[in-house]
């Protein structure tokens, strides 16, 4: 017996400039009717009227209506990695604080962001890509965080801290998720649930108080 494998579709990434700002026009089309519709309600002949191009030439790019999220979807994690965990904050004191000031950040970035919100945080635009690249981009934040911590406390050796960290995030993205499906938006109240949540599992894995770096002591 033979079995047939089964090819799935892929994004074609432009290389020339003229195909390249296409296919950007393309996911900036997508993106707005995203900040008013739902992704159900998208089609590929929707974008094409939005962005003004025949829907071939967007076929051309994204075979499946599916992938132009799954495309927005890594522009998003980029902005996101890029955007929200850049520094310490001054003169935070404690992990604690500094985890409550990071996610914050990422609260009022997500709200910001309507088509993020709905393309990231397991709404209806979610599809098995989106949730391979979300879990990488999880993974990168992690480090990132570690490092950030890092600069600030001393922090002793942590068996699998990066694991705990993508963990933590994981469990974060559900409560944030349920704001969005309950409220459209990260409430304030669903996003105090998140921090009771956060600090007390980073309790089963990093100590109560973590001393500051000589190096990184704040002029008073």
């Amino acid at each position: 017996m033979t079995t047939t494998e089964i090819v799935r579709p892929e994004i074609r990434r432009p290389a020339q400039k003229r195909s390249r700002l296409r296919f950007e026009a393309i996911l900036d089309g997508a993106e707005r009717l995203l900040d008013t519709l739902p992704p159900s309600a998208i089609s590929i002949h929707a974008i094409a009227a939005e962005v003004g191009i025949s829907p071939p030439s967007i076929y051309h790019f994204f075979p499946e209506p599916q992938l132009v999220f799954s495309a927005l979807a890594e522009r998003y994690l980029k902005c996101f990695e890029e955007g929200v965990l850049t520094s310490v904050p001054d003169r935070v004191e404690s992990w604690q604080e500094l985890q409550t000031l990071q996610y914050r950040a990422g609260q009022k970035w997500f709200n910001a962001h309507p088509a993020a919100r709905q393309v990231l945080l397991g709404g209806p635009a979610w599809s098995s890509d989106i949730r391979v690249q979300d879990l990488h981009s999880n993974f990168v934040t992690a480090r990132r965080s570690i490092e950030l911590l890092a600069q600030r406390f001393i922090v002793p050796e942590i068996p699998d801290l990066c694991d705990r960290i993508v963990e933590l995030i994981v469990m974060n993205d559900a409560i944030w998720s349920l704001s969005i499906h309950r409220y459209g938006v990260i409430t304030d109240e669903m996003e105090e649930q998140a921090r009771r949540a956060r600090i007390a599992y980073s309790r089963t894995f990093l100590p109560e108080y973590l001393p500051v770096r000589p190096d990184a002591e704040q002029p008073s």
